[in-house]
């Protein structure tokens, strides 16, 4: 941490003495490993994050906010924010954005450390990250409570045309809500692009509640795919703090015109201030006999500065 502020110090001091007023400079990091065992098929290693960021704020000349964030990974993505004061507009560049579906459907069922995302099969729900990923996003300022997003944005690699996403979030007598979709339309007839995509245009959509009573965090998740097996998924989840740690159960039930799949996650998750660690066992259940059935055990860590 003392080198990150040393960092973000310097670049600062050589920024003002360019003549740069009100501007700022930080580095910052964070990353998110686990080795997993699946039903005793040998150790993996997961590095899901590993990034150094490096962002810029400062001040236009009309009083609106600027903010620039680049992460420096295999390759340079970059974000820039301008705050209108009517809430924020951010620009991607390079697959750094984000759909409004994506930034709201973090699932309010799920407790644990390295495995917590939104849907249990991310095979049938996309959230049209990927498909918007270069992307335009409006925020909004909180009204009542509550926030709305909006984005468009195209991915060429997925052959869309576009992705039009919105996302709600906000809370309600201490019950908390979200809820979104994503509109994905993909280039069939190659129009846009040299091949066109196979893939059939879809409307992924979610809805959560959480609400914390007694000590316990309670939530509830539904996922609809809007795909071509009719692919639906509901959460239901309890997390609560004990001896020190923190724990967690979550429950799915994927339904869909093929196989259905109950899934479980068991988590416990210790923060030591620099560094958290957790233990995750998720295991899934396919009808209609063993096949696809996994029993998975997660050793994370994640350290940020």
């Amino acid at each position: 941490m003392n080198r990150s502020k040393i960092l973000g110090a310097t670049a600062l001091a050589s920024l003002m003495s360019a003549g740069v007023a009100q501007a700022e400079m930080s580095v910052s990091g964070y990353v998110l490993g686990a080795f997993a065992d699946s039903d005793g098929g040998g150790v993996t290693n997961y590095h899901t994050s590993e990034t150094v960021t490096v962002s810029y704020t400062d001040s236009l000349d009309n009083g609106m906010g600027l903010a620039v964030s680049m992460n420096i990974k295999d390759t340079l993505q970059t974000l820039v924010t301008i705050d209108t004061g009517m809430g924020s507009i951010n620009f991607s560049g390079d697959g750094r954005g984000d759909s409004a579906l994506d930034k709201v459907d973090t699932s309010t069922a799920c407790f644990s450390m390295f495995w917590c995302s939104n849907a249990y099969n991310t095979t049938t729900y996309l959230d049209g990250d990927a498909q918007s990923n270069n992307s335009v996003r409006y925020v909004s300022p909180s009204i009542n409570g509550f926030t709305i997003q909006a984005s468009v944005g195209t991915a060429s690699a997925e052959d869309v045309n576009r992705t039009n996403s919105m996302g709600v979030t906000g809370s309600i007598m201490g019950v908390t809500l979200k809820a979104g979709f994503a509109d994905i339309d993909y280039d069939q007839g190659g129009v846009g692009y040299l091949t066109g995509s196979s893939n059939v245009d879809r409307t992924s959509s979610m809805y959560a509640l959480g609400y914390s009573i007694a000590g316990l965090d309670l939530g509830y998740a539904f996922y609809d795919s809007d795909d071509s097996a009719s692919s639906e998924e509901t959460q239901y989840g309890v997390g609560t703090s004990v001896m020190g740690m923190y724990v967690g159960a979550q429950f799915g039930a994927h339904d869909s015109t093929g196989n259905d799949i109950d899934y479980m996650t068991l988590s416990a998750i210790k923060n030591m201030g620099a560094a958290s660690f957790s233990y995750e066992y998720i295991e899934q259940d396919t009808a209609g006999g063993t096949t696809g059935d996994s029993d998975t055990h997660i050793l994370a860590y994640s350290i940020g500065f």
